[in-house]
């Protein structure tokens, strides 16, 4: 028992030293004091005129309920209380109003006799004051029962001690003698020891302050000490500064433990944390219980954007039920970026995105660094045809009516027949990769994958691409072959042959699909919900727009230095295109190098010249140059496939001597000023105010070394204290006189009113059955005693 509870058992009266200063006052007067047992624990009694006011108990509670006050009085008078009538003077009432007040108070000094000379503002303070005097004394406070009025007015408190009450036991679980016992983890010890230290507070009816009404402090067990008390759990808590920067942290993608280690660095050490990882796991699972349902906190976060960029578009159905069933939604700067670079679409689904499970739609493209970027998204219910037909109609709404060029997809039937339906001038390709995995698993002959991957992807004619097939097909034994005669049919989607000129900005396979979806599950994880999940991916989108204004940067600023002879074409090219779409032009005029222009013939329209390898003169290419319009067209065609000039044009224009890469061969897509005729608001272009970032740095910093060196003296801390608080009262007035609110306009109709979530998925057992859905996994039997739930090793009979 530690010297501060043996202090406060000394068995002797209360007199004015012992009081001090009391809160009491009016009608209100100390009439006496309970002595306990024989070890004379200390009660205060305070006789109070509460009018004809009636009073009954209340079952409300702060976090955990205590006992009925009515038995308690009925075991202390049980117990042989006496109660001795003192004439004393009303002490000085001390009055608390907030953190700064009880920054004042010293706790470790203040005796339980002290105690009933505070009054405190509301049951919070009180309840905060007693919690620091219990901490400094070895246990840790909780709330109980409150008592309320005729009129539901909470007017008396009673705060207890963290041991208080008893552990209600629980009925024993059912013991297989093979098995062992059902329950899994470990029980918990039990903290419960009906402890008696309690302190009660009660409002005083004509100033309305909370009065300490009684306090006893007679503890049945160990008390905690003082380097592990912090440990308690009513201790361990996390104020509304920690959970503010908690959810900055979880906004920026910083996980629980990763936030723990940042909280320690900051206080000093993981010992000057006030709070554990399971207070923040906590409070996280705490801000996901919002009072909305999930499907219309969505659509009013989606609305909120809107109040930021009116260009945002959003559209969402319901089933039969009232779920939501889809939901389909593209930004402004999304929009934009499809009038310049929404010749070439890809998209594909992605899964495990969000807790309900529901497949994620991105419909991506690539912008004029090459970069992939994101035009719209979608989460639906389904994959079916009547789905994507709605997403890309809603898609083509959105973008204006502008069609894509070409699309590339995985070869889905109803990707294939919703792209027919809603794009038919729309050029489809089928991903090569997808192709060549199921050539794999259709075709036995090891050596078909590659002599289809030949046929697939190398630059041939059509010609030399049927007999390569035929030659292969012959090889492989594929002549009956069913999946290989409906490939064949289909070999417009897929063969570079009968591909060519068809623009596809290099996009050969959805890798890059893939590759986003990889990148968007570093932002967004399967437990979120969908408001979560909405958040996480426009953090996504703003990362992927940070990375192209750095690529911006990098192609702006800087010289090239040359690397190959043709330095006047070498500089031209760094002049216009991008760095990434450079370094490719770069490569061909390291090509060209090794061609040469043999012949040319000259009509009234232009001149085509004949190009071909040094070593290999038996391939030629035609390069035809307009005399009126001085466009250049190769044979090859890759400047129409890819939007670069190829090797061969290349080549010419070193033949020509041309002083740089003629406007022509530059696309428009791949430019430097592909953005320039294109106007965005500043919220659309990531600006932000770098004065508003830097006041907030140097105030945050000179606050806290303030607060290091301000605590350590009571004088300091009071002075400090004070002008804070002032100039913050200033600030909040100020900020409240403008008026300004952001508000949340969570439901905009009736309908959405009464929208409600998507269902969440059936868990499956490892068998593969759902819960309650049938037999799921067989049991197994015993071989010798054909009991359940053992076999032959751990069966009783065999030990026998």
């Amino acid at each position: 028992m530690s010297s501060h509870t043996q202090e406060s058992r000394s068995n002797t009266l209360i007199d004015d030293a012992a009081l001090g200063s009391s809160a009491l006052q009016g009608p209100q007067h100390v009439v006496g004091v309970m002595v306990e047992g024989g070890e004379g624990d200390v009660h205060v009694f305070v006789d109070e005129e509460q009018g004809t006011d009636d009073v009954q108990e209340s079952g409300e509670e702060g976090e955990e309920q205590g006992t009925d006050y009515d038995e308690e009085d009925e075991k202390e008078s049980e117990n042989g209380v006496e109660e001795q009538n003192v004439d004393v003077e009303p002490p000085t009432e001390i009055a608390i109003n907030g953190l700064e007040d009880l920054g004042m108070v010293n706790f470790k000094e203040l005796s339980v006799n002290n105690i009933v000379t505070y009054h405190f503002p509301d049951r919070e303070v009180a309840y905060l004051f007693y919690s620091w005097y219990a901490r400094m004394h070895g246990f840790a406070a909780r709330k109980a029962k409150v008592l309320k009025n005729n009129h539901g007015d909470v007017i008396q408190q009673r705060f207890v001690c963290f041991r208080e009450g008893k552990r209600i036991e629980k009925a024993e679980p059912e013991v297989d003698a093979h098995a062992g016992e059902k329950r899994k983890r470990f029980p918990k010890k039990a903290t419960r020891c009906e402890c008696k230290a309690y302190c009660q507070v009660h409002v005083h009816k004509d100033n309305k302050r909370w009065h300490v009404r009684s306090v006893c402090d007679d503890h049945n067990h160990v008390l905690v000490e003082e380097n592990l008390i912090g440990l308690a759990p009513t201790h361990r808590r996390m104020n509304e500064a920690d959970i503010t920067q908690l959810n900055c942290f979880r906004k920026s993608g910083i996980t629980t433990p990763q936030a723990y280690g940042v909280f320690a660095n900051q206080m000093g050490g993981y010992q000057n944390v006030p709070f554990g990882p399971r207070q923040m796991y906590n409070e996280k699972f705490k801000k996901k219980k919002v009072e909305v349902c999930d499907a219309r906190g969505v659509l009013g976060f989606l609305r909120n954007l809107k109040e930021k960029d009116p260009d945002l578009m959003w559209k969402h159905t319901f089933n039969e039920e009232g779920r939501l069933d889809k939901l389909f939604w593209s930004d402004g700067i999304s929009r934009n970026n499809y009038l310049l670079f929404g010749d070439v679409l890809a998209f594909d689904a992605t899964y495990k995105k969000n807790k309900y499970k529901r497949p994620l739609v991105i419909f991506s493209g690539a912008n004029h660094h090459n970069q992939t970027i994101i035009f719209a998204a979608a989460l639906v219910s389904n994959e079916k045809e009547e789905t994507y037909v709605w997403l890309l109609q809603n898609l083509l709404d959105a973008m204006r009516g502008k069609e894509p060029v070409s699309v590339i997809t995985d070869g889905d039937p109803a990707m294939k027949n919703a792209i027919k339906s809603v794009f038919p001038n729309a050029h489809h390709r089928l991903c090569a990769w997808h192709l060549l995995r199921n050539a794999v698993s259709n075709v036995a002959e090891p050596k078909f994958v590659q002599m289809f991957s030949r046929c697939m992807l190398w630059d041939l004619e059509i010609v030399e691409f049927e007999d390569r097939w035929a030659q292969m097909v012959i090889e492989c034994g594929c002549e009956d072959n069913v999946w290989v005669h409906d490939l064949y049919e289909r070999r417009m989607m897929w063969a570079a042959a009968y591909m060519r000129g068809e623009f596809f900005a290099g996009f050969r396979t959805t890798s890059r699909v893939e590759g986003l979806h990889a990148q968007v599950g570093k932002f967004v994880d399967s437990w979120n919900n969908l408001t979560d999940f909405m958040h996480n991916f426009f953090r996504y989108m703003s990362y992927q727009r940070q990375r192209e204004l750095e690529a911006d940067f990098a192609s702006m600023h800087g010289d090239h230095v040359p690397q190959t002879q043709l330095k006047r074409l070498e500089k031209s090219a760094s002049n216009h295109y991008t760095n990434n779409i450079f370094r490719l032009v770069s490569k061909g005029l390291h090509r060209c190098l090794m061609l040469k222009v043999s012949l040319f013939k000259e009509t009234s329209t232009c001149i085509i010249y004949f190009v071909s390898r040094f070593s290999l003169s038996s391939r030629k290419w035609n390069v035809t140059l307009c005399k009126t319009t001085s466009e250049f067209k190769c044979s090859c065609m890759r400047m129409e496939s890819y939007g670069i000039p190829c090797d061969h044009i290349l080549a010419v224009c070193r033949y020509l001597d041309l002083p740089g890469i003629p406007s022509s061969l530059i696309m428009g897509r791949w430019s430097k000023y592909a953005k320039d005729g294109l106007e965005l608001r500043g919220e659309q272009l990531g600006a932000w105010d770098p004065m508003d970032m830097c006041r907030f740095t140097v105030l945050r910093e000179n606050c806290r070394r303030m607060s290091k060196a301000a605590c350590r003296a009571p004088e300091t801390f009071r002075d400090t204290n004070e002008l804070v608080l002032k100039q913050a009262r200033k600030l909040e007035k100020l900020e409240k006189g403008d008026g300004v609110k952001q508000t949340v306009n969570m439901v905009a109709n009736d309908a959405e009113q009464y929208l409600r979530d998507p269902l969440k998925p059936i868990k499956r057992r490892i068998g593969g059955a759902s819960r309650g859905s049938g037999p799921g996994r067989r049991t197994s039997h015993c071989g010798l005693c054909g009991g359940a739930g053992h076999n032959r090793k751990t069966c009783l009979r065999a030990t026998q």
